[in-house]
C-alpha cells in the first residue's frame, strides 16, 4: 500500500513491538522494517503475542487470514491496517454455550492431575468458566507452607491452563503450554472454591491465547494470559 502511516500511530506500534519482542526502549524500529522474513523474522508465537497486544491497545480484531497477507509486510503496513480498522464496529451473532458435554473427561490428564472440579460453561472457540474446589486435605498442602497452607501458584496456573484448553472445543484436542504471563494478586488458603475463567483473545494456526483469571469470593487471586499449542 502507498498510504502513509500516521506518525503518532507508528510510534505507538513501535513501542509495542519493542516491549513485546524485548528489544529495549532504545532499539531502532524502521517504518519499513519487515516483520516476517526480514531481520526480525518473527515466529508464529511472536506474531500471536504482537497481534494480541495490538488488538487490546486499539480495540480491533485482526483475523488470522489477514496476518499472512500484507498486514505484516512491515511496520507501516501494520499501522495502516490498524488505522483503517480501529473505527470499524463489527457485530456478529454470539456463539452458543455448551452445557451438555463432559468437558472434564476431555482433559488429557487423569483425575489425579485435574485442577478443575466443575465446568460451568464453555463457548467453543470463545470462552470457558469453571470451579476448582479445595478442601485442604489435598496431598500437596502437607509440605507447602506447613501449618499455613497456601495453594501453590504453579497449580493455580495449571488450573487456568486446563480451563483454557477447553476453549478449543474439539473432542480429542489437547493443549500444551507455550507461553505464560500470570500475575498473582492474593494468596488462596484452603478450604476454597476458586472460580476460573478463560477468554480467547487470539488464535493463529494451532496457537490459542486466552486471558485467564482465578478468584475467590470476588477477590482476584491471579490473572494474565496463557498461550497453548492445540493439537
Amino acid at each position: 500500500m502507498s498510504q502513509t502511516a500516521d506518525p503518532e500511530l507508528l510510534e505507538k506500534i513501535k513501542s509495542i513491538i519493542r516491549r513485546d519482542l524485548k528489544l529495549g526502549s532504545a532499539a531502532t524500529v524502521a517504518d519499513d522494517m519487515p516483520l516476517v522474513g526480514g531481520e526480525m523474522d518473527l515466529d508464529s508465537l511472536d506474531i500471536l503475542l504482537l497481534v494480541s497486544s495490538i488488538e487490546k491497545q486499539f480495540a480491533i480484531k485482526i483475523p488470522s487470514e489477514a496476518v499472512g497477507r500484507w498486514v505484516f509486510t512491515d511496520v507501516s503496513t501494520l499501522a495502516n491496517y490498524v488505522a483503517d480498522n480501529r473505527e470499524t464496529l463489527k457485530v456478529t451473532a454470539s456463539p452458543v454455550a455448551s452445557t451438555d458435554t463432559d468437558w472434564l473427561s476431555r482433559l488429557p490428564h487423569g483425575p489425579g492431575f485435574r485442577f478443575v472440579s466443575k465446568v460451568t460453561e464453555v463457548v467453543p472457540g470463545k470462552s470457558a468458566k469453571g470451579v476448582w474446589e479445595l478442601k485442604g486435605d489435598e496431598a500437596f498442602f502437607a509440605d507447602h507452607f506447613p501449618g499455613n497452607p497456601i495453594v501453590p501458584g504453579v497449580l493455580l496456573t495449571e488450573s487456568m491452563a486446563q480451563l483454557a484448553g477447553m476453549c478449543a472445543g474439539g473432542e480429542g484436542k489437547s493443549g500444551m503450554i507455550v507461553h505464560i504471563d500470570i500475575r498473582f494478586e492474593s494468596p488462596v488458603k484452603p478450604p476454597a472454591s476458586i472460580e476460573l475463567s478463560a477468554m480467547v483473545t487470539s488464535t493463529m494456526g494451532a496457537l490459542l491465547q486466552c486471558d485467564v483469571q482465578a478468584s475467590v469470593a470476588g477477590v482476584v487471586a491471579a490473572r494474565g494470559s496463557i498461550t497453548l499449542h492445540v493439537s
